[in-house]
């Protein structure tokens, strides 16, 4: 049990690292733009409440969130040119050093992100079905 749980965490903390790897990697300018691409539809997809199979179904609904998302990260990362992942792998690493010793700054970062997100698609869709 003890192996599992460490290998979880082991697991987590590298799908922590693969979304700031890939969200540096989109602003590199060395990043092919098919990496760039797939890269955005992964965090995109993670951030949407949409999902390809809803979270009704029982089981099968977070499969999607626990495994679709995990090996997009990581194939876009494996693919990632050398120089680009150790760029993105250093910053990466310097914001997770730098806001793990400050969790509550992290997370209300993460949260006006998110807000900031949903405001400016919620504002996107107003214009586009009432603005016009």
């Amino acid at each position: 049990m003890k192996g599992l749980l460490h290998a979880v965490k082991g697991r987590f903390l590298r799908f922590r690292k693969e979304i700031l790897v890939v969200g540096y990697a989109i602003r590199h300018p060395d990043t092919p733009l098919r990496l760039r691409i797939g890269g955005a539809a992964v965090i995109l997809y993670l951030l949407s409440p949409v999902d390809l199979i809803p979270i009704v179904i029982p089981v099968v609904g977070l499969l999607d969130d626990l495994i679709i998302v995990p090996l997009g990260l990581s194939l876009v990362v494996k693919r990632l040119p050398q120089e680009v992942r150790v760029d993105a792998e250093a910053d990466a690493t310097r914001m997770i050093h730098r806001y793990l010793a400050r969790p509550l700054r992290f997370l209300l970062l993460l949260l006006l992100v998110l807000i900031l997100v949903w405001t400016a698609l919620l504002w996107l869709l107003w214009w586009l079905l009432l603005g016009r």
